[in-house]
């Protein structure tokens, strides 16, 4: 895997795509993976509560920012296998592994599949709407999420690029309004200029695999946040991953929605210091708190 630089980024080759990463301060690790339609960037009003005590790395997934976009079908599991392959590269001992939303999903699979290369999980909302199916009382949130996700797609693929990023944002991701009173207009051109990566995200055929079941095994924390002001959807499924994995814990971060790092940065910011304490901490230890 071969390195340069590339737009003020260190450029990290993986298999089959080219990740651009960003790295500050210095200290125990700390590895930070956005969402959907997002890049590196989205953690900007983070890293400064982080990077005086800890090695903070950032990275634009494959098909965002400056990273590399294969043409075929991406998968999640590929965003897994490329995060696997960043952190052999980066040469990071037991990083505290912090992912929002989708990039949230990517962390879970990445504790399942590669554990040994963490020290612990802090997961921010994954939208593992499959996992509300179970039950008939919470199944109709699901439904209502797959609704908006087409709903969304639709709007994409019919050259309403725009309207069905907003779409999107304000009814299957963040909440109402989020996009006109949350979002700068920095953040809403980078989400339009994903949207063909969404699109193709949405198509993937193994992004409804990621189970809670699959780290029933994980030997290290788990921290579910979830905050209070969000969809409806998020909730459940916090108390679901909360109830099923072994080593889970839940911390609600209170007004909150489903993006803390933009609208509750400090707080954010704690919550991830505490976990970082204990990333290198068996799960025999003491739990968060």
């Amino acid at each position: 895997m071969a390195s340069s630089q590339v737009s003020g980024l260190r450029s990290i080759r993986v298999s089959g795509c080219t990740l651009a990463v960003r790295i500050t301060g210095c200290g125990s690790p700390i590895v930070l993976v956005h969402g959907s339609l997002d890049d590196h960037r989205s953690w900007q009003r983070v890293t400064p509560y982080l990077s005086h005590q800890y090695q903070v790395v950032c990275y634009d997934r494959r098909g965002h920012g400056h990273s590399t976009c294969p043409q075929d079908q991406g998968t999640i599991n590929q965003d897994c296998e490329d995060l696997a392959e960043l952190l052999h590269a980066l040469d990071l001992e037991a990083p505290l592994v912090v992912g929002h939303s989708y990039g949230a999903s990517i962390a879970l699979l990445l504790g399942a599949h590669f554990p040994e290369l963490t020290g612990g999980l802090l997961i921010h909302e994954p939208p593992l709407f499959n996992v509300l199916l179970d039950d008939e009382r919470t199944r109709p949130l699901a439904e209502q999420a797959s609704q908006h996700l087409h709903r969304a797609a639709a709007l994409i693929t019919q050259g309403a690029v725009e309207d069905g990023v907003r779409f999107f944002v304000d009814n299957a991701a963040f909440g109402p309004s989020t996009w006109d009173t949350l979002f700068t207009p920095e953040i809403r051109q980078i989400y339009i200029t994903h949207a063909d990566t969404w699109l193709d995200q949405s198509r993937d055929p193994e992004r409804l695999s990621v189970r809670p079941e699959l780290l029933a095994n994980y030997p290290h924390r788990i921290m579910i946040s979830h905050g209070d002001a969000g969809p409806p959807a998020y909730g459940p499924i916090t108390d679901i991953l909360t109830a099923t994995l072994p080593t889970g814990n839940q911390h609600i971060i209170g007004g909150a929605g489903h993006a803390p790092h933009l609208s509750h940065p400090e707080e954010f910011a704690t919550l991830i210091r505490r976990c970082a304490r204990q990333s290198n901490l068996r799960s025999g230890g003491s739990s968060f708190h």
